[in-house]
């Protein structure tokens, strides 16, 4: 018999998923007259994996509302393979509630969603359960689609290893004596993968132990157990992103707590007394900004120009610095989106014409005083004025008597948070982050071009990605508001910005830069997400080819010679589409049978950690599609004809893994 062509996918999250609709999607041109044979490998049920899986709180959001949120490519997507539309979340559910939804053979429903598709409106978060059932019908409808020539097979099972075979072949070793996936070609799809505890967790863990405390390290709000935290209890919470508002909702909404509107319309929160005292603080020691309630008028708003191809090149070929080369452009990118927004939709907020504003913006010389001069006429409020270093740290620099000065400070900023997240009036901050997009997307194009310099990957890229993540990826509105309410409560009180946990006295003591007074307690939560780098990584498998030298860190090299460590996974460069994204062994050789994509893979930093929006280009699909066409046209460069029953350990089963 022949052997058909075999892939193989580990990890069945999102980005496996995508990497699967993109095989389907390219198989009959890359691979015509062949039949194709997908293993996909995962613990967790394939479509959401472990971060998205169905088995969560139901009141656990998404931070991205039904419609911006899809798995499909459309004509925006620039790729080589073709387009294949499917829905947006937000239309999948509009079928789950109306009872159309065509269910692919293998794909279940959870009993939820459809009462929630029911409820569902315009600027919905949906929650991750019903976001599961997406996934989950967006992998099976691939499998569907791939029929009769891509044939998928799901094995629920975890990969420790994976070794080359004589033949050149793959061995996918799996965990708990499940017998080994063999294969042509395997796609890396790690998402959140694993990681080891760093040294402060470490010390923490055994403190904790030593004196009978709690501590909770850093890791998925999901995976956290929380029933051992005693009602009442003062709890120091360290993180103020998404984890943070997780925590916040299951340690008050999930012990029984409720929210009501008073008679003036003020969010007010009545505890069940089963909820313990949160004293949160983190670096920057204030939420994420929260998502907006409304859109910008008319179409979406041009690039402003100041990180075009133009202003690119005119900077020259050298290696290029972030903080004096390219900050400077991104602050006017955002600067300019932002004014040019107040002045359209708001004149009345404005001193001077809007016209006269407009024009004076387009035309001024951002290397001079010019625009400090017209921002001092012409903008009215300081509430309108934007400072994007004292958007991106608002607590730098400032002092309180006391904890509870601090509270009061915080009360009034989150309110304004509220504010500017639910009244158009504010829309000027919504154009803001339209520029920071647009900056976003150039730096992705600089950043796969390797154009940065190794100290701005290592120092800068690192906290300008904290600052995109701080301004667009926050909590649904509603959450803030919450949060708010839960601040005037006393539940939540903040530490402030630089917190630091210390050992103190058998207990644990948090402090912070703002305010002399410190807070101990007995139970520390750290609300954050662990640093995923390849040298802290313990998923199994990526830690053998470590081991073996089959994989190696991404370093940059300076202009010097001095190379400094990135974290991630070295792959072979973005923009040579025959040999992308193949993983780099130790010498530097491009493995041509293992690709790799995610949160840890060189290259694809930058398109990791969310989810792709519908009408976007996204790079996340065209990341995906480059893979899964070089994937292809690889098998068909293989000898495939070799004799063998079944792709599995049967195969080789008289060779020796190499």
């Amino acid at each position: 018999m022949t052997r058909p062509p075999t892939v193989a996918i580990i990890g069945a999250g999102p980005r496996g998923t995508s990497l699967l609709e993109r095989l389907v999607a390219n198989a009959a041109t890359c691979a015509p007259d062949r039949t194709i044979t997908v293993h996909v490998i995962d613990p967790c049920p394939p479509g959401g994996g472990r971060i998205w899986r169905s088995r969560q709180s139901p009141l656990l959001w998404m931070n991205t509302t039904s419609e911006d949120c899809t798995m499909f490519t459309d004509e925006t997507v620039a790729c080589e393979g073709p387009v294949v539309s499917g829905p947006t979340l937000g239309e999948w559910a509009r079928e789950v509630a109306a009872g159309r939804l065509s269910s692919p053979p293998g794909f279940r429903l959870a009993p939820s969603t459809p009462a929630e598709a029911r409820r569902m409106r315009d600027g919905w978060f949906t929650t991750r359960r019903t976001q599961s059932d997406y996934l989950s019908w967006v992998f099976w409808q691939s499998v569907r689609n791939g029929m009769p020539q891509v044939r998928v097979a799901p094995h629920e099972g975890r990969a420790v290893d994976v070794r080359d075979l004589p033949c050149g072949r793959q061995r996918v070793v799996l965990a708990d004596g499940l017998p080994p996936v063999d294969a042509d070609v395997v796609l890396f799809a790690h998402g959140n993968a694993d990681v080891a505890p760093d040294a402060e967790e470490m010390r923490l863990t055994e403190y904790a132990a030593a004196h009978g405390l709690g501590y909770l390290p850093s890791g998925s709000s999901a995976d956290h157990d929380y029933d051992r935290i005693p009602a009442g209890e003062p709890v120091i919470v360290r993180g103020l992103g998404l984890c943070f508002i997780d925590t916040a909702v299951l340690l008050t909404s999930g012990r029984g707590g409720t929210f009501r509107r008073d008679d003036s319309g003020e969010l007010r929160y009545e505890p069940s007394g089963a909820e313990p005292v949160l004293f949160v603080g983190s670096r920057r020691g204030v939420p994420y900004w929260s998502k907006t309630h409304y859109s910008l008028t008319g179409p979406p708003p041009r690039p402003c120009g100041h990180l075009d191809a133009a202003a690119l090149a005119a900077l020259g070929d050298r290696p290029l610095d972030f903080a004096m080369d390219i900050w400077p452009l991104i602050v006017r990118e955002v600067t300019h989106a932002g004014y040019r927004e107040l002045a359209a939709s708001h004149p009345e907020l404005l001193n001077i014409d809007a016209s006269e504003f407009l024009h004076r913006l387009d035309t001024l010389d951002w290397e001079g005083p010019q625009l400090k001069e017209l921002v001092d006429q012409a903008v009215r409020y300081d509430e309108d004025r934007i400072d994007l270093a004292e958007t991106a740290h608002p607590l730098a620099g400032r002092h309180f008597a006391d904890l509870d000065a601090l509270q009061r400070w915080m009360t009034d900023h989150l309110a304004a948070g509220v504010r500017r997240g639910r009244d158009p009036r504010y829309s000027a901050s919504l154009a803001m982050l339209h520029g920071l997009s647009s900056a976003f997307a150039a730096l992705v194009e600089l950043v796969g071009e390797r154009r940065l310099t190794p100290a701005s990957w290592r120092h800068d890229l690192p906290r300008f990605l904290d600052l995109c993540r701080f301004l667009t990826s926050g909590p649904p509105g509603p959450r803030l508001e919450e949060l708010l309410a839960l601040t005037r409560a006393g539940i939540v009180r903040f530490l402030g910005a630089e917190m630091t946990v210390t050992p103190h006295e058998g207990l644990f003591r948090a402090r912070s830069c703002n305010v002399s007074a410190s807070v101990t307690a007995r139970y520390l939560i750290e609300a954050r997400l662990p640093e995923r780098t390849l040298p802290r990584v313990s998923d199994p498998s990526l830690r053998s080819l470590l081991r073996r030298d089959e994989i190696r860190e991404e370093f940059s090299s300076a202009p010097g010679g001095d190379r400094y460590p990135t974290g991630v996974i070295d792959t072979a460069h973005l923009i040579d589409t025959d040999s992308s994204h193949r993983l780099k062994r130790a010498d530097g050789t491009p493995h041509p049978r293992r690709f790799g994509a995610g949160i840890l893979f060189a290259g694809s930093v930058l398109t990791s950690g969310r989810f792709p929006s519908p009408r976007s280009n996204d790079a996340f699909f065209r990341q995906n599609d480059t893979i899964a066409r070089a994937a292809l046209r690889e098998l068909c460069r293989r000898d495939t004809s070799a004799p063998g029953s079944r792709n599995r350990h049967v195969d080789e089963e008289n060779e020796s893994p190499g």
